[in-house]
């Protein structure tokens, strides 16, 4: 039992290094090198990382060169002008076609422009007087007309209200003078145009209907001068009668004249 223990207490525990060096040992000698210049693991990942970046950055510096080179530049230049010579446009097989259609305020101007010519400068065509029997004379369409157009103008003396009706009073003592004084008002003023007169001008001669009418009056100022003037109420055939109502509704007016209520 003695020598059992005496055993045990000279034995001890065997380390490792009993049977290999340590790093920083040759042969069993101690060099003398720190422990942390030894590579390990860790520090060697570090290293090729840091390699491998650096490897990375001088690629893409060697494409960003490459790509900015002049002769880079150049290739890049002639490849746009290359893809743009084969996209065609449909324009490069097909003309441009401009529409030619004018705004409705356009044409509305230049119809109005057209009007007042005519008005000025006393046109009137299309139009043709004709003896209609019992009725007397009339006027007829020797071309067709729009809706819309203007046919005439219903020319005569412009005179305020008292002195139409001086000739009123004057006209209705001589059988011979007919009916031919139109009222209405214009900027909150009274106006007549007389066309009592024989001028040779063909609005005076258009017939009334209350009924069949295919003309209205239209009121237009030209130069600060009123115009009044006949305009289609539809679509007019050549050789059809032009008429409008009158509008006089007066009592007296519609015992003389009869055919005032037709």
């Amino acid at each position: 039992m003695k020598r059992m223990d005496k055993v045990e207490k000279e034995s001890t525990p065997v380390k490792i290094n009993d049977y290999f060096l340590s790093p920083g040992k040759k042969n069993g000698v101690d060099n003398g090198i720190p422990k942390s210049q030894f590579p390990t693991s860790e520090s060697n990942s570090k290293t090729n990382v840091e390699k491998a970046s650096q490897n990375e950055r001088r690629e893409i510096n060697r494409e960003t060169l490459a790509i900015n080179s002049p002769r880079a530049k150049m290739n890049k230049k002639k490849k746009l002008v290359e893809t743009r010579q084969d996209n065609k446009l449909l324009t490069d097989y097909f003309p441009v076609r401009r529409s030619s259609r004018k705004p409705k305020s356009e044409l509305e101007k230049e119809k109005k422009a057209a009007i007042e010519e005519k008005v000025l400068k006393n046109i009137e065509e299309g139009l043709e007087v004709v003896d209609l029997g019992e009725k007397g004379r009339g006027v007829v369409a020797t071309k067709h007309f729009y809706r819309g157009d203007f046919v005439v103008e219903y020319a005569g003396d412009l005179i305020d209200l008292s002195t139409a009706k001086q000739r009123e009073k004057k006209y209705s003592e001589n059988p011979q003078f007919g009916c031919y004084m139109y009222y209405f008002v214009h900027k909150n003023r009274n106006y007549c145009i007389d066309a009592t007169a024989e001028s040779g001008r063909l609005g005076r001669l258009i017939n009334h209907s209350k009924t069949a009418g295919n003309c209205h009056t239209k009121l237009t100022e030209i130069k600060n001068r009123p115009y009044l003037m006949l305009m289609a109420s539809r679509d007019i055939s050549v050789g059809e009668e032009l008429l409008y109502d009158y509008g006089d509704r007066n009592k007296d007016s519609l015992e003389s004249h009869p055919w005032l209520k037709l």
